[in-house]
């Protein structure tokens, strides 16, 4: 078990190598691509990615399947089984790459001709957009298997250095079409699904060298291609409702509102992405080990990574929510040369809609260990699928176009309690246990944490710039002393003094204070 815990431990140091990269790229290439598109071309660009994004019904369902039978597999160390699941995955996604494609060509299409409110002078130039779209679609359907198989080895170091490749790879593209004199959507649009293809090639090949179950040939195991059905299917339903709430909410945005108010929701996602990207790391290190350990039936062990993996991803987060929401107005006039509507409240709003997905995905991924999905993708499929109503409702009757975050974060945050439900009745999983060592302490956390900041902006009178390097260090250290005081149990401040004590031991100038 400590074996596994350094496992883990050194995953998640390297995808947060990763991520410091990617994080500070990222943001980075989001200013330079409003810049070098326009708020105009922004909104087209999220509008076309929205329509896309309707695909992951199929897909997300497919490869949230294709990523927990490789990894179940490989827990079982079975290596007969886990070729035979590769091949049969690998055959499958290739089979849904090429429906999703037609699909969207057919349906895709005909949306964004007859529906979508786009400018007429810029409908030529986002079919184009959809084309590259469809084939960097997929591109990514197809090397699911690849990049599953990297996860579920736990090999995060690759994982880590393709992303930091792709982020530098979009800041390029960002450049190249800065100075370019022609249509700069459609170039960029062409740039991006290139990236998608490269990246793809590395996996596949750095799968074939490393894996020994990594192979193809042209066949489909009849019984296994019939498990990930039965429960892709279920999924489906899941996945529906999931992008209903997301890309349906985006569409309602722009037919009410328009282009401008979808480059404000791009922007504010791009930095709520990145966010929840860092945090996100955390998970994805804890998230194959709670699939191993579960195949193995360790299952106080798999509790524990639930447990301590939604707890710890909450805190994480909100090192960032505080810092971000207290200055978001001077952070996006810092960081964009031309700031979209709403985007200061949009992105206020995304980052406690990030915490509230964050919050429920250890215990999704224990319910995708299990594999009986069926009852609990009916329940959220039902229960998620009121944000598309219930927002279009509130924009029907006047209300103002940030109405539908608030809907999304009560919903994502309350759907917590279907899945400890469902996790009880399939395993006896203690929800009370979750209620007082991970919810209790949250909540706390995430009051107190606003105290002090909220306090200090009241009494801080300077602005800008300075006003940012002042209240951040202010927010950051408030929300660590709240973590600490009320968000750690008392063995874990124990755990914490004594590491932090073992590491001030070994620092040379150090050594004779300790």
């Amino acid at each position: 078990m400590e074996t596994r815990s350094k496992l883990i431990a050194k995953n998640t140091l390297l995808l947060y190598v990763r991520t410091a990269v990617t994080l500070v790229i990222g943001i980075y290439t989001g200013r330079v691509i409003l810049e070098a598109l326009g708020i105009e071309n922004y909104g087209i660009q999220n509008v076309v990615g929205g329509i896309v994004a309707f695909s992951s019904l199929m897909v997300g369902s497919m490869s949230s399947a294709s990523s927990r039978y490789i990894t179940y597999s490989l827990g079982e160390r079975n290596s007969d089984k886990a070729r035979n699941t590769f091949i049969t995955v690998t055959n499958v996604q290739l089979l849904l790459g090429i429906l999703v494609a037609i699909l969207l060509e057919i349906f895709g299409s005909w949306f964004l001709n007859t529906v979508a409110n786009i400018p007429a002078h810029r409908m030529y130039a986002a079919n184009w957009v959809l084309q590259f779209s469809i084939i960097g679609t997929f591109v990514s359907i197809s090397s699911v298997p690849f990049s599953s198989s990297i996860i579920a080895h736990e090999k995060m170091g690759i994982y880590a250095y393709m992303s930091m490749f792709d982020a530098v790879a979009k800041l390029s593209i960002c450049y190249i079409i800065l100075y370019f004199n022609g249509d700069r959507l459609i170039l960029y649009s062409f740039l991006y699904a290139l990236t998608g293809a490269i990246s793809a090639i590395i996996y596949i090949i750095y799968c074939r060298k490393k894996f020994d179950e990594i192979g193809y040939r042209l066949h489909i195991d009849k019984l296994l291609f019939k498990e990930i059905t039965k429960f892709s299917g279920w999924n489906f339903l899941h996945y529906f409702s999931w992008i209903l709430s997301t890309q349906g909410v985006n569409m309602l945005i722009n037919v009410f509102f328009g282009v401008s108010y979808n480059a404000a929701r791009g922007v504010a996602n791009t930095v709520g992405g990145a966010v929840k990207g860092f945090v996100y790391n955390f998970t994805t290190a804890f998230n194959p080990q709670i699939t191993k350990s579960y195949a193995n039936k360790e299952y106080d062990y798999t509790f524990s990574l639930v447990n301590n993996g939604t707890k710890y991803s909450w805190y994480l987060m909100y090192l960032f929510v505080v810092p971000v929401c207290i200055e978001s107005k001077t952070l996006l006039k810092l960081w964009l040369t031309e700031v979209p509507p709403m985007a200061s409240i949009f992105l206020i709003f995304t980052m406690f809609e990030s915490i509230a997905l964050l919050s429920g995905e250890s215990l999704y991924k224990l319910i995708l260990a299990d594999g009986r999905v069926k009852r609990y993708s009916i329940a959220v499929a039902i229960y998620q699928g009121l944000i598309f109503p219930l927002s279009w409702i509130a924009y029907k009757l006047g209300l103002p176009v940030w109405s539908s975050y608030p809907i999304f974060i009560f919903v994502f945050l309350t759907i917590n309690i279907i899945r400890l439900i469902e996790l009880h009745r399939l395993m006896g999983y203690r929800w009370k246990v979750f209620l007082e060592d991970v919810v209790r302490p949250c909540l706390l956390v995430s009051v107190i944490s606003f105290i002090i900041p909220i306090i200090a902006v009241r009494y801080i009178h300077a602005t800008g710039f300075i006003h940012l390097l002042i209240m951040t260090p202010i927010a950051l250290i408030s929300t660590l002393m709240t973590i600490y005081i009320f968000g750690l149990s008392k063995k874990e401040r124990k755990f914490l003094m004594g590491k932090t004590h073992l590491i001030l031991r070994k620092v040379p100038f150090l050594k004779s204070r300790t």
